[in-house]
């Protein structure tokens, strides 16, 4: 990553590497699996160039030799350590499930796929009935990471069971796992993990009497830059078109089925990192102003509405300085159509960044009760 003439030989040198192995072990046909480089890290944000730059090899050998196969890792779960939570690694659970995410490519490599996603049978929604859509999206938190379904308690348990009068379809993890269509809302995270949307279906439909939607993009190992519509030099990563263009997908199909479509508004958690990192920190503003600009441009709604959580930013005195939370209050103040909210409490005791189980759960009631509260 550091030495120019090896990252700009990356994948000729990756190349050689794999065919010095298959000529030495006379093994022709022997496959690779080569594992991306984590962006959820300290490099993936201020060395995204060259950690771009090593993927590109990466996937210019995976992309022509039949017997490699690019195995995704930026989703999965990292220790996060001091002073200010940002250099970080593979703890036990990241380490787990990069392990299963080498197993799920063997797998599927040799004809072994997961059993199809359950689609939504029958439709709960009579047609040309009017839905209602909300669209959620985010980062580690809004994914649900470190919220798991063994982990919710005895008094909440009714909030695993499939909810048929929800449709719900979603891409979670920048595309590793995505729904076949509407399911029922139900937890579909990768590692038995679930988001916010679990509570947030279930408080909705116990206050709306009319028929909803939940569509769900996330990426947890993305920066907000990812998902402007600008992006960054690291074009692998960039986020934004195809989170239009699932916003898009999801309305159409709505109006496929003969329903007319309000587009309720976007539910947006920030990202964790951009709480923490300095020059993220002082730019997260600007870059959320871009992305819902763009966002209501190119889905002609000019009054899209967009709620914004916001957890507690880190406290350090290298940060301390940059006020994110004034930056964003002040947007706020001059967008009539962006509510900010103050998810400051559902930061987990001893823990930086990542919300628990109950503080995904709690994410996902504060959205809705914020919605619930603004709506007219």
């Amino acid at each position: 990553m550091f030495e120019e003439g090896y990252l700009q030989d990356y994948g000729t040198n990756l190349k050689q590497f794999i065919a010095a192995w298959r000529k030495d072990l006379n093994t022709p046909k022997l496959p690779f699996y080569i594992g991306e480089l984590c962006t959820k890290t300290i490099w993936g944000m201020d060395l995204r160039l060259r950690m771009n730059a090593i993927r590109q090899g990466q996937e210019a050998v995976t992309e022509t030799d039949p017997l490699a196969t690019y195995v995704p890792t930026s989703h999965i779960g990292v220790e996060i350590g001091e002073p200010v939570g940002l250099h970080y690694h593979y703890g036990t659970l990241g380490q787990l499930e990069h392990g299963v995410n080498y197993a799920q490519a063997y797998l599927k490599a040799h004809g072994v796929v997961p059993a199809p996603s359950r689609a939504l049978q029958p439709w709960p929604h009579v047609s040309s009935s009017r839905v209602r859509l909300f669209i959620l999206a985010g980062h580690r938190n809004m994914q649900g990471e470190h919220a798991f379904v063994q982990q919710v308690d005895a008094s909440q348990r009714d909030l695993l069971q499939p909810k048929q009068d929800v449709p719900y379809r979603y891409s979670i993890g920048g595309g590793y796992n995505v729904s076949k269509g509407w399911e029922a809302m139900r937890p579909a995270g990768f590692y038995q993990t679930f988001g916010p949307e679990l509570s947030f279906a279930q408080h909705l439909a116990s206050h709306l009497k009319s028929p909803i939607a939940i569509a769900k993009y996330t990426h947890g190992g993305s920066q907000l830059n990812d998902w402007t519509p600008e992006g960054t030099p690291a074009t692998k990563r960039h986020l934004y078109p195809d989170f239009i263009r699932f916003i898009q997908e999801s309305i159409t199909d709505l109006i496929r089925r003969g329903h007319s479509v309000e587009l309720v508004g976007v539910f947006y958690h920030l990202g964790e990192n951009e709480m923490s990192m300095p020059p993220y920190r002082r730019q997260v503003s600007s870059w959320l102003q871009s992305l819902i600009r763009q966002t209501r441009i190119d889905l002609n709604l000019p009054d899209l509405h967009w709620y914004v959580s916001q957890q507690r930013p880190t406290d350090h005195q290298s940060v301390n300085s940059i006020d994110v939370t004034a930056a964003l209050r002040r947007q706020a103040e001059t967008d009539p159509h962006l509510t900010r909210i103050d998810a400051f409490h559902l930061n987990q005791p001893g823990k930086k960044l990542v919300f628990n189980t109950q503080g995904v759960i709690a994410l996902g009631y504060l959205l809705a009760e914020s919605y619930l509260q603004a709506r007219p």
